[in-house]
């Protein structure tokens, strides 16, 4: 799976690179705030607010163009609407491992889209 869609980035990229710089500063904003409650969700065995805080994180992602991002938010999410947490830990762990590569591809891409 490709950590950024591409396809989505192309529409994104007609905002502007200001416009889109700043909505990805708010992605990011938001997705530490999210990360941060899927985190103590995942501790407190919390399966409602789990799916919640992966759903709003998957929406997000898949509306920034971060594939794998929302992905992992997707499996966070099917885990806590079925009340099975056993394996999110993991999953946890390898969806924070994503964030500052993706938010480094998703620099690059502006680099690349906006370089004058």
């Amino acid at each position: 799976m490709e950590m950024l869609d591409t396809e989505v980035l192309s529409e994104l990229s007609a905002l502007g690179e200001d416009d889109l710089r700043a909505l990805i500063d708010v992605y990011f904003e938001d997705v530490t705030l999210q990360r941060d409650r899927l985190r103590a969700a995942v501790a407190d065995g919390d399966a409602e607010t789990l799916a919640a805080a992966a759903h709003r994180v998957k929406g997000a992602s898949l509306s920034i163009g971060a594939a794998r991002v929302a992905w992992f938010a997707s499996e966070l999410e099917v885990a806590g609407r079925a009340n099975d947490l056993g394996g999110c830990d993991d999953l946890l762990r390898a969806f924070e491992s994503e964030l500052d590569p993706t938010r480094e591809a998703l620099n690059a891409v502006l680099a690349v889209e906006f370089s004058h």
